[in-house]
């Protein structure tokens, strides 16, 4: 099985840590000692049928995905740049091709470089259902065994089926509002969709090229003509940038009639917000998580207190606030209020 770990993310939800140029997924934000993108190629040791993977990245993160693999002693494959961003589908696409020449079972594993799993073992479990699932000639999607009414995730809509190891997809759910997402956790058919998947290479080309053709077409030509070396393998510019981006979902999984949904429960998040960072923070006995070289809180409970510079900083009489400080930035935010951040962000940047 080759990991496919797709790292095309700007991380603007984690301003001003995350930036275009350093995205989330080069931050030590969990693991005080490796990165979110480390830890995505770690869980990954221990797994005989696993190989060494494949990163895909843009140009300008070529330096931080090359030193952070270096690390690890991880680094034996080149790494696959896009010449620009066109969404999930064409980068998975042109992962099918390179597994389709190196890999023998022709098998995909594709992970997001910027999430987070706390249970590895459960993980585990579910990469080997997921493995047998897919080598039945199934997309195998990893749903996660929703926790609470989220409105912030997509939901996949599963088949009620005895066999509890995976279930028949029957729908993908856009974001619902929180009345929908209820229904969703009382019903215990629906999961949320965790954007990880282990697919077979030739099934995906081969309904690639019924449902776009076109796609498949630029994609192939952008592989074929890509500049390679013992390093990198740069997708040709311009094939790739004629293509009409899409996301694998919309682009396959939603169309497809061999969906599968391996449930997952191992303690999964997208580290998608400052407020998710600080539920999966160590933390005080009033519930403050602190990453600063000095810092004194009183009378301040349920907060996220982060400085890079080294700053002494102080929190005094304040609850559920996310202070942030980095050369890029200050940011000072009601925890309810960090779904705004983007917004902030992308004004600023």
């Amino acid at each position: 099985m080759l990991p496919v770990i797709l790292s095309g993310g700007s991380g603007t939800r984690l301003w001003p840590l995350s930036t275009p140029q350093t995205p989330k997924q080069f931050l030590p934000l969990i693991d005080p000692h490796k990165t979110l993108i480390q830890q995505t190629v770690q869980r990954l040791t221990g797994l005989a049928f696993m190989s060494e993977p494949l990163v895909i990245c843009n140009e300008k993160h070529l330096s931080l995905v090359q030193a952070q693999l270096s690390a690890l002693n991880v680094g034996a494959r080149p790494v696959m740049l896009e010449p620009v961003g066109k969404n999930t589908a064409p980068a998975i696409i042109a992962a099918a091709l390179y597994a389709q020449e190196h890999e023998a079972d022709g098998l995909l594993c594709v992970l997001a470089s910027d999430h987070t799993i706390q249970d590895v073992p459960a993980f585990h479990a579910a990469l080997s259902i997921a493995r047998t699932a897919a080598l039945s000639g199934n997309y195998a999607l990893f749903g996660i065994v929703p926790t609470r009414a989220e409105t912030g995730y997509g939901y996949i809509e599963t088949a009620r089926t005895k066999d509890a190891s995976f279930h028949p997809v029957t729908a993908f759910k856009e974001k619902p509002d929180a009345q929908t997402a209820a229904r969703y956790l009382a019903a215990g058919n629906y999961f949320w969709n965790s954007g990880m998947f282990v697919i077979p290479a030739q099934l995906l080309l081969t309904e690639i090229a019924q449902f776009n053709p076109a796609m498949l077409s630029l994609v192939t030509a952008a592989y074929k003509n890509a500049a390679t070396d013992q390093a990198t393998i740069r997708l040709e510019k311009a094939s790739f940038e004629k293509i009409a981006g899409d996301s694998i979902d919309y682009a396959v999984m939603e169309k497809t009639r061999k969906a599968v949904v391996v449930p997952l429960n191992a303690g999964w998040s997208d580290v998608g917000s400052w407020d998710m960072v600080w539920e999966l923070s160590a933390k005080d006995e009033q519930k403050n998580a602190v990453h600063a070289a000095k810092a004194f809180l009183k009378d301040s409970s349920g907060s996220f207190v982060y400085t890079q510079s080294g700053r002494p900083i102080a929190l005094l009489g304040l609850q559920d606030c996310i202070v942030i400080e980095s050369e890029q930035g200050l940011l000072i935010a009601h925890k309810h209020a960090v779904q705004d951040v983007k917004k902030a962000a992308e004004s600023l940047l």
